[in-house]
This record gives C-alpha cells, structure tokens and sequence, in this order.
C-alpha cells in the first residue's frame, strides 16, 4: 500500500515531499487517531508549525481522516507523501484500528524507523502491539489526560493499555500534572524518560480592554460538545441566573456528538433563548474578547487548551481546577475556581463575578500576562529543541 509514498525508500530530487538528505537513522513516525478538532491534533499541528522534529524524517499516520479540519495545515507542514490515512472515513472504527495494525507493522518493516511517537489511547494500544515485534524500535507514548473516557470499553482499554506499558521507553505529557497522574498507567518497573512537550504557545494577539458590562451578562465557552466536559452545568446555571433575575447569556463555540442533549436540556430548562451554539470557529478567542466571562466546567481535562487561549487574551475566567489548570490558573489571581457538577456554585460566582468590574479587569489582566510569560514561544522552542536532541540518544536500559 506504501510502497511508492516515502521518500526513505527512493531519493530523487529534493523536494518538500522528498528532501534531500533522507537519513533512515532519524526516522520517526508519529502515530494520532485522526486529524479531527482535538487539542492532542491541534497539538500536533503546534508543534511542526514551531519546528518540532524538523530536522527529523517524519511521516504521520492516522487511522481515519476524521472531520479533515487539519488535514491540509499537516500537508502543508510534512508534505502529502509523508501523511498515511488507513481509512478516509469521519470517525475512528475498530475496523480502521485493526487495519491499522497491519499497515503500521508493514510502514514500520518499511521505514525502519528509530522512533515511534503514539498520541491517545487508541494509537497507544495498536502502536504498543506492533511494536512488540520491533524491540529496537524506541516507543514514545505521548499521554494527554489523565482519566480515560466513561465508556462501555474504558475498563478493557486501561486493562490492554497497562498490560503493554512495559514496551514503553519513554512518556510525554501535555503538563506537568498530566504526566505526574499517568504515572500508575505504568505498573512495570522501568527506566523511562520523561518530558513535558508543550502543545500550546501564545500568539500575538490583540487582548481585551473593555471589562465593562451593559446590562446583559455575556458568558462565553469553548470545546468539543462531549460529556466529560459537562456543559450540562452551565446550562443549570443559567437557569438558576434566570431564576434569579440576571439576564446572562451564553455562546458556546465548538461541535461534537452532545450537542443535541445540550440544546435539549436547554429546552427543559426553559433558557434555549438565551443559548446560543456557535459551531467550529477557527481562533475562537477573537470573536469571544466581546464576551464578559468565560466558563470552563470540564470533569477532566489534560492540558485544557481553550482555557489557556481564553486567558492569553484576557477573559476573566471561572473554572473547574482539573488538569493543566492546576498548573497555570490560581484562584483569584488569574481565574476563580469552582467545584465539579454544581450548578449554583458557577452562578453564583458568575454573579459576583459580573457585579465586579474592577475584579474582572485585574483577573483578565493577569492572566494575559501570566500566560504570555509562560506560554512563549521562546519557550517552547526551547524545549522543542532539548527534546529532538535527545530523542535518538540510546534509551534507557530495560530492567
């Protein structure tokens, strides 16, 4: 299926498809479900776009297109030749995973690379499968969050994913607190390296200014519609608002599969006018900065990329501390954090929160800032560039 597509197995004339130095000895192939709006696929589009492995030979597989949002930032970044679609279909299938058994064993028998990079669970378990017959392959599990999904098959993917740990050389993590909960992930005793790759950088871009609010509250939230993220609770939040006499609205940017039991609990709570689905908006931040307050509700998260975009241009935030929050949000200092699943407690700090512009404007403030100094790009090129340099330095011995 591959044999005509890598640049590894014929140079010819350099070109972006086929460089000119094509060295199987840094060779790696980054293996990701699919190319659908996810913060471990934008991640990925971060990290080429800043340098990441450039200096390597690097081809991208993917299980399934997915909704294709990035397939075309990734060619333009690693070139047509080197991304392997198993499957063109939208969502990820046990058929495509096993398929791409097959095609990843025969891509890595092909490229012989030197390292195999998986993203999420499910590269994770086929990527660890296959790499069972190829021990000199180093095997680098990229982890995003630290609880999986609630699903029928949550318990036979911890069980599959712990038991294929020992094949692992080395982890990455999204953040600090995602790599310290992954941890039990890895019941065998081994020496592992470990590094935290940053996925988020803060760009240039213009923050908010006008902390005032004329009449109506404007609430704002990002994120692909799934349960975990639980805008169920804001939805009853702004019922309580309602009931209370506030006149707050709320726009939520983003798609998903829970989008029409978001609507419909809209619908029940009698506050559908007041909620609005905005869909996919590319660099959402931009059209938000008109909005008063963002919420992130969330019951996991790894990184939680949208709440450090949120911030980058100033929103005051209200959060739930889970993930990556706990390593660049305190609260009241650049965000007001609230406890899991309660809706009175997000509306009541929405209250306080809107009746407070002098407080809104210095929890904005500082979190720009904040994310602004930690964030740079500088600084994770930085890292970017530690991590490629020792990423074919011999791996530590297996006990």
């Amino acid at each position: 299926m591959f044999r005509d597509r890598f640049p590894v197995a014929s140079a010819t004339e350099p070109s972006r498809d086929d460089p000119a130095e094509p060295d199987a000895s840094r060779s790696v192939i980054y293996v990701i479900n699919t190319l659908s709006r996810g913060g471990a696929e934008h991640g990925l589009a971060t990290l080429l776009e800043n340098g990441f492995l450039r200096d390597c030979n690097l081809i991208v597989f993917v299980f399934s297109r997915g909704d294709g949002v990035l397939r075309q930032r990734i060619v333009d970044l690693v070139g047509e030749k080197r991304l392997v679609e198993v499957t063109p279909g939208a969502r990820l299938t046990l058929a495509g995973m096993l398929r791409g058994v097959v095609e990843l064993a025969r891509l890595i028998r092909r490229v012989r690379p030197k390292v195999v990079i998986l993203s999420l669970k499910q590269a994770n378990i086929v990527g660890r499968s296959v790499l069972m017959f190829n021990r000199r392959v180093r095997c680098v599990a990229f982890e995003h969050i630290a609880r999986l999904e609630r699903q029928p098959s949550v318990h036979l993917y911890r069980f599959v994913l712990r038991a294929l740990s020992f094949r692992v050389d080395e982890v990455w993590a999204d953040c600090p607190t995602t790599l310290r909960r992954t941890r039990s992930h890895y019941p065998w005793p081994r020496p592992r390296r470990e590094k935290v790759v940053p996925l988020f950088i803060a760009s240039s871009t213009p923050v908010k200014r006008d902390y005032r609010i004329d009449g109506v509250v404007q609430l704002v939230m990002a994120g692909r519609l799934i349960r975990r993220k639980r805008f169920d609770v804001a939805i009853d939040a702004l019922a309580e608002l309602k009931a209370r006499g506030i006149d707050a609205r709320c726009t939520i940017f983003g798609t998903g599969p829970a989008g029409a039991a978001i609507l419909a609990r809209a619908e029940a709570a009698n506050v559908a006018e007041r909620l609005c689905l905005a869909g996919f908006v590319d660099r959402w931040w931009r059209d938000a900065l008109q909005h008063d307050i963002f919420l992130q509700t969330s019951e996991e998260e790894g990184f939680c990329l949208v709440a450090a975009e949120a911030m980058m241009v100033g929103l005051p935030m209200i959060t739930t501390v889970v993930g990556g929050l706990n390593d660049y949000s305190t609260d009241d200092v650049n965000a007001v954090h609230v406890p899991i699943g309660r809706p009175e407690a997000l509306s009541e700090a929405v209250r306080q929160l809107a009746g407070d512009e002098a407080r809104r404007r210095r929890l904005g403030q500082t979190a720009a800032a904040d994310i602004a100094a930690g964030y740079s790009v500088q600084a994770a090129q930085r890292v970017y560039r530690e991590i490629g340099a020792g990423l074919f330095a011999p791996a530590p011995l297996r006990i």
